[in-house]
């Protein structure tokens, strides 16, 4: 059996633990490979970390994590056929972690699906982009066998510092999301799911929400913010995320948005949102940033909205009309299952892990 050792910083609540290495891990084992993960960070540190809480349990536990780690790559991965990173080994200092395993380890493959070589000001809390050396990414790009990018954006940066480079976007598994349908609601329900960290762009669609507000009546369900935003709407409901309720919060959603304050770092995101509301039926609108512009084809699936006006009208649409809405939720499910579900992009990843014919070409 071909053997695979993950590592990961951040556990399964993670999504980039989930979606880019966790969900392959049943679809590897019915064809003969075994991967086998680590995480840096234990479910109890990375919940304190998104709380910004225990700062001394976590500065006193963090060298034990790293001493572990050290042992995991020095003693385990050279046994395996393949190491297969998540972003990156530790969140801080240089790649000394990245160094070992490529001198040790036959195949290395690195994962990314984000812009972590650029500095994110406002996404961001300040010790960690202190502690971050941004430069590794590029300066590495070179060693790994092969770097897997989420998105073209990402692609291009580590092929112009000399990466072998492959191209796999975040999907999902299009059977869980395949039975989501809308509850019966008396407003339409516009939904949006993120991370404490990206209020700053959700924020942006504010003002259209409130112009939105004066002629039309509907219900805005933010997931995942844990403070309120300073917006004056009549229906407005926040909901906390948990990892057990991750799927049915589409339920609550009647369509999908995902606005981007566009920036370096945006353009660099993989449009993950966008492709989990589809699956989940929903039509969406989004901002024309980055991977956003790849996955929605704007009109047919949903729309692209660069403007407060655009915003307003493409909504207006959608809460008006209840076929366009189906419709364009109808052909947002069909486009995952052919190009962003673990299905489709499977035999591409197996191919880059073994390094069969398939991926050297």
């Amino acid at each position: 059996m071909y053997r695979v050792l993950a590592f990961t910083v951040k556990p399964r609540a993670s999504a980039d633990t989930r979606y880019r290495i966790l969900q392959y891990i049943p679809f590897a084992e019915r064809d003969g490979v075994h991967v086998n993960h680590h995480s840096l960070m234990s479910n109890s540190f990375f919940r304190w970390q998104m709380e910004n809480s225990h700062l001394l349990a976590r500065l006193l536990l963090l060298p034990w994590l790293l001493i572990l780690r050290f042992w995991q790559v020095l003693m385990e991965a050279p046994r395996y056929d393949a190491v297969w990173i998540s972003r990156e080994m530790a969140p801080l200092g240089p790649p000394f972690f990245e160094w070992l395993l490529v001198w040790r380890c036959r195949r290395v493959v690195m994962d990314v699906d984000d812009a972590l070589h650029i500095v994110d000001k406002e996404g961001s809390r300040w010790l960690p982009r202190l502690l971050r050396d941004h430069g590794k990414f590029g300066r590495m790009a070179a060693s790994y066998t092969v770097v897997v990018c989420g998105n073209d954006f990402l692609a291009d940066f580590y092929h112009s510092h000399g990466g072998t480079v492959r191209i796999v976007p975040t999907v999902v598994n299009a059977d869980d999301y395949a039975s989501v349908e809308p509850s019966p609601s008396a407003l339409i329900r516009i939904g949006w799911i993120g991370t404490p960290l990206n209020w700053h762009h959700v924020n942006i669609v504010g003002p259209a929400l409130a112009s939105l507000a004066l002629e039309r009546q509907f219900e805005v369900v933010l997931v995942g913010i844990d403070e309120p935003l300073n917006w004056q709407l009549p229906h407005l409901r926040y909901l906390r995320w948990t990892l057990a309720n991750e799927i049915s919060f589409f339920n609550e959603f009647d369509i999908g948005i995902m606005p981007l304050k566009d920036s370096l770092f945006a353009r660099g995101k993989c449009a993950f949102k966008l492709i989990q509301y589809m699956a989940a039926g929903l039509p969406v609108v989004a901002s024309p940033v980055g991977a956003n512009i790849d996955v929605v084809h704007d009109g047919v699936d949903g729309f692209l909205a660069g403007t407060d006006e655009r915003w307003v009208t493409s909504l207006r649409q959608l809460i008006d009309t209840a076929e366009l809405r189906q419709s364009m939720g109808n052909k947002g499910r069909e486009l995952v299952r052919e190009r962003y579900s673990v299905q489709s992009v499977w035999p591409m990843y197996r191919a880059i892990l073994s390094g069969s014919s398939a991926e050297e070409g």
